[in-house]
């Protein structure tokens, strides 16, 4: 089919940008087969698409009866006793600005014993604390980009409807910040992990592996090609064999500083090789104002000492700089960090957000999530078979005051 019909099924690239007190926040999802017959779309979406052809796009700020209405009647003071959480068989307390599934809490009206949907701590002492049941995107203005990308005869089965909006809109909102007060991630010894024993160790031997899948680092190279620029000098930091520096981005230079120097000396970008363990010394061996930009893919979670890295990072930087960070939901159970495991993944560009903003040496924050695209059939991918979905990409960064 060459345009859109009223039982065409399209797959869409939307992107939905909102902002909160701290950044600006962009939010990428590949629908795939929408049926325009059945399944549900932001209001006004469909009507607008209608007679489109594949590379079409329409924009749209999201009608507000779209977007939950933010209810004050719904922020519920209790006492600590209804808190009933454990976390790896320990009891937890709750905790300012951090989302938990509502079935953590009891006696709620509305809230099944079963329930993941989120609540959020609002304020919090040692008598009870305020629990948010409004969805985290409650009252955010959201403005929608949508690209056609593929159009195909109606479908022969009926199939299932799709709520979209539930979708595109399950974890988003989760990063931001309450308007004044930090989200209180660093409780319950944060930087701990499984395996305390030496780095070194752990990443002496080589792994010449991608630790995502084709589509998921093609996604990641999109991140970087929205910030990096020919002529840049950049730093890699926790560097591999390969940095995801997209092709067509022409760097002055790229120093790599990894943990494995057969790993580093595969990695044909490189201009320059540097071996160190970061959780042992955070220090950068680089001058003052070396870089244009500075890039960290999928080691974000491994940190121990963040807030000295950021301020390190923003040390080497040039003003005006910018310091990109990208991650998915997997990593090494052994060295991750204990918050990081315990975190809703949109959480977790919260607490990178965080990162930026205690260091107070950045600007313009912007985050970015990837979801929704199909995972390539690829013998090297182990979970080609199990997920039909590529691994989400989510990314932070900031520009050097």
């Amino acid at each position: 089919m060459s345009h859109i019909a009223q039982d065409s099924l399209v797959t869409i690239y939307f992107t939905f940008t909102w902002s909160s007190t701290h950044a600006r926040h962009v939010e990428h999802y590949l629908a795939k087969d929408v049926n325009f017959t059945r399944d549900i779309l932001p209001l006004g979406v469909k009507s607008r698409m209608i007679g489109l052809k594949v590379g079409d796009s329409v924009d749209l700020v999201m009608d507000k009866s779209e977007v939950p209405e933010f209810k004050p009647g719904k922020v519920l003071d209790m006492p600590r006793a209804r808190f009933q959480a454990e976390v790896d068989g320990k009891a937890i307390r709750p905790r300012i600005g951090r989302y938990y599934p509502k079935h953590f809490i009891e006696q709620v009206p509305g809230t099944r014993p079963d329930s993941d949907t989120p609540f959020r701590i609002a304020d919090c002492d040692v008598a009870g604390f305020k629990a948010d049941l409004n969805h985290p995107m409650a009252g955010r203005e959201v403005t929608i980009h949508a690209t056609v990308m593929e159009i195909k005869p109606p479908a022969t089965e009926a199939g299932s409807l799709k709520r979209w909006p539930d979708i595109f809109f399950s974890g988003p909102g989760m990063q931001a910040r309450l308007p004044e007060t930090p989200t209180d991630y660093l409780g319950d010894s944060p930087f701990q992990r499984n395996d305390e024993t030496g780095d070194a160790e752990f990443y002496g031997k080589p792994r010449m592996v991608y630790h995502l899948d084709k589509q998921a680092v093609s996604n990641v190279e999109g991140v970087y090609g929205e910030v990096l620029k020919d002529g840049m000098a950049v730093l890699d930091l926790m560097a591999g064999h390969v940095s995801h520096i997209p092709g067509d981005i022409k760097p002055a230079s790229v120093v790599g500083l990894g943990m494995n120097m057969e790993e580093l000396e595969a990695n044909p970008v490189l201009t320059e090789r540097v071996v160190r363990n970061l959780n042992d010394d955070p220090l950068l061996p680089f001058e003052d104002e070396s870089f244009d930009a500075v890039i960290c893919t999928v080691s974000v979670e491994y940190l121990t000492k963040p807030f000295e890295i950021f301020a390190e990072a923003a040390r080497v930087l040039r003003r005006g700089g910018v310091f990109a960070l990208t991650f998915s939901n997997r990593w090494f159970e052994a060295k991750v960090i204990r918050v990081w495991r315990n975190l809703h993944e949109f959480e977790r560009v919260g607490l990178v957000s965080q990162y930026f903003v205690r260091t107070e040496k950045f600007e313009d924050l912007t985050t970015w999530s990837e979801r929704g695209w199909p995972r390539p059939d690829d013998s090297e991918d182990r979970y080609a078979k199990e997920l039909s979905e590529s691994d989400p990409v989510y990314a932070v960064w900031g520009r050097k005051k």
